[in-house]
């Protein structure tokens, strides 16, 4: 097995032909043919079904589809690594992310990128979480950040961030008397939900569907309020004490460093929503997306152990618990 063969079976089938797969990599098609019957003869297995339409994965294709794709990545890796060349990285590279997380992260992003790959054109694409979803299916994005992992074939490269603590977010005057007797709480059980009306976004999105799973497995009805179409316009008006929202630190990290907000934890269960990073398929040997991912994975470690994302942080390649703890100290237990 070699990395020509991965490379004439990954473009194969992402193309679903041998002929468009031949023009991409302008190679003869017999030559590809044999590259990738070869490849099959040593795994053992058929990896397409061939008909006159062009070739389909089968279930053996499918899932060494995903290996080939981590094992090219890899390599892309290693070679910038080895080479000390990071700086030559250039490219465009789309980003999609929601609201939320673009606020934890664009800053940090944008900074690290025009000091480290300043050859490297960010696009950022700012939309909820089914909307980036549809995105990548369409292949419109090079990266998505999406919400809990799926087995949708567009999200197999996907990385497991976080899980970010969900919090029912207030001001730290009300101006509704309903909201002041939240001043006595210190955190909330989800059932309580029901006695307050929540700025919710559409219910499409990743949030509104974990409020409304908890709330029916509770047995309850959230009482809902169409939450602005930008996050920052809903968080100025719950921050002068005229709403509630349930939002995850990444959307209020700020506000809380400078006392703008309270925050309380939602327990009984504790809600926590899955960030995850997902590189499109067919974008795998882009070394501007590789090093764009691996910026993020760094600063969302980085953000965890400054405690402004809170959470479990799931993925650890950049995790320094020395770091975590030296942070930790003097910061307060809750937001």
């Amino acid at each position: 097995m070699n990395t020509k063969q991965l490379q004439y079976f990954l473009v194969t089938a992402n193309k679903g032909s041998i002929t468009a797969s031949a023009r991409a990599l302008d190679v003869a098609q017999p030559a590809i043919s044999l590259q990738i019957a070869n490849l099959e003869h040593e795994l053992k297995v058929k990896l397409f079904e061939r008909d006159f339409r062009g070739v389909q994965l089968t279930e053996s294709g499918q899932k060494f589809k995903q290996h080939a794709e981590l094992i090219m990545q890899q390599i892309s890796l290693a070679k910038q690594d080895i080479s000390g060349n990071k700086e030559t990285i250039k490219g465009k590279v789309t980003l999609a992310v929601d609201q939320a997380i673009g606020n934890i992260l664009s800053v940090d992003l944008f900074q690290e990128l025009e000091h480290r790959f300043p050859e490297i054109d960010l696009q950022l694409r700012i939309g909820p979480s089914h909307t980036i979803e549809q995105w990548m299916s369409e292949k419109t994005t090079d990266i998505g950040i999406t919400f809990e992992r799926h087995n949708g074939h567009y999200l197999s490269n996907s990385i497991a961030l976080i899980k970010e603590d969900l919090y029912l977010v207030m001001a730290q005057v009300p101006k509704n008397p309903i909201h002041a007797e939240l001043a006595h709480y210190a955190s909330l059980p989800v059932e309580e939900l029901q006695h307050y009306e929540l700025f919710m976004s559409e219910t499409e999105d990743s949030l509104s569907q974990i409020l409304q799973r908890e709330a029916q497995q509770l047995n309850f009805t959230l009482k809902r309020k169409n939450a602005f179409g930008q996050l920052m316009t809903t968080l100025h008006y719950v921050s002068q004490g005229f709403g509630l929202v349930v939002l995850p630190s990444s959307a209020v990290f700020h506000l809380i460093d400078s006392n703008q907000i309270r925050c309380l934890p939602l327990i009984q269960p504790q809600l926590q929503r899955e960030v995850c990073i997902s590189a499109t398929n067919g974008k795998y040997n882009v070394a501007a997306a590789n090093a764009v991912t691996e910026l993020i994975r760094e600063i969302c470690a980085n953000k965890y152990m400054a405690q402004q994302w809170r959470g479990e942080l799931l993925d650890q390649k950049y995790y320094r618990a020395d770091l975590k703890q030296i942070n930790a100290i003097g910061s307060p237990g809750a937001c």
